[in-house]
């Protein structure tokens, strides 16, 4: 009497293989919309948060939008340290000012490259630009603050 021996054939093989590979393309597009929900939800969140303490920096400040400085001009470099600092009433960014911080710290756009994703372009336009040179638009009109990456975040141009 012959024993069959243990050895794998190249069929079984070529099965594993198939099976696996068949159940990577299910899962791994699973895992790429999940990716993709986070960043838009991580999103929403920041500009949510960011455009009530922007509304609140005004209601505390008479008005005057974080993008100018207590002369009333325009200081649009300063609006992540006016949101996360402290200042005085009339603007000037104080560390032992009565008012703020609004946030803890200044978010980064998770749908730009981490180099640009805390910058913020500020211009007049409803509609942010979308070219990706920035992570943030800011209307300096309606002191609006909206996401400027190439994707993402369309959607939430209308949120308030």
């Amino acid at each position: 009497m012959r024993l069959r021996g243990t050895a794998v054939t190249l069929v079984e093989v070529v099965i594993v293989i198939l099976l696996l590979s068949i159940l990577a393309m299910v899962t791994v597009p699973r895992f790429t919309k999940a990716t993709d929900k986070a960043r838009e939800s991580a999103l929403t969140t920041d500009l949510q948060a960011i455009r009530r303490q922007v509304e609140l920096y005004k209601a505390q400040h008479g008005g005057r939008g974080p993008h100018l400085d207590e002369k009333g001009k325009l200081d649009a470099k300063n609006i992540p340290a006016r949101l996360t600092g402290r200042s005085r009433p009339d603007g000037t960014l104080d560390p032992a000012g009565p008012r703020g911080p609004y946030l803890c710290e200044w978010p980064a756009n998770p749908y730009s490259p981490d180099d640009v994703a805390r910058e913020i372009r500020v211009g007049t336009d409803a509609l942010p630009p979308r070219d990706g040179t920035t992570g943030w638009y800011y209307n300096t009109h309606t002191a609006r603050v909206s996401a400027n990456s190439r994707i993402g975040g369309e959607s939430l141009d209308s949120i308030p």
